[in-house]
This record gives structure tokens, C-alpha cells and sequence, in this order.
């Protein structure tokens, strides 16, 4: 009788956190201008909008 070895699977992340093996998330440059883009965006909208355009 011959024993057939299952071998285990390795878990691997799924959904949006899983970046291509490429191209790394640590990146501080790009964070940075991300940030000060969202930091922007929400300034543009108050402004304009008036403290309604924020949602929390």
C-alpha cells in the first residue's frame, strides 16, 4: 500500500492588501505626496463647501 504525502498550502494574503512581488508599499516618497494630496483635497472641500463637504 503506498502512502500519497499531502503537501500543506502556504496561506497567502488575499484582497487588497496583496501588492504584486514587484513593486514594494513601502515607498516614503510616494506615501508623502499621497498624503499631502488627500491633506489638499480635503482643505479644496472646505473651502469651497463649507464644513458640510466633510463627512466623518
Amino acid at each position: 500500500m503506498s502512502t500519497v504525502q499531502i503537501t500543506p498550502r502556504v496561506p497567502t494574503p488575499r484582497g487588497s492588501t496583496v501588492a504584486p512581488n514587484d513593486r514594494r508599499r513601502s515607498k516614503p516618497v510616494a506615501a508623502a505626496v499621497r498624503n499631502v494630496g488627500i491633506f489638499l483635497d480635503t482643505a479644496a472641500r472646505v473651502v469651497f463647501l463649507g464644513r458640510d463637504g466633510v463627512k466623518y
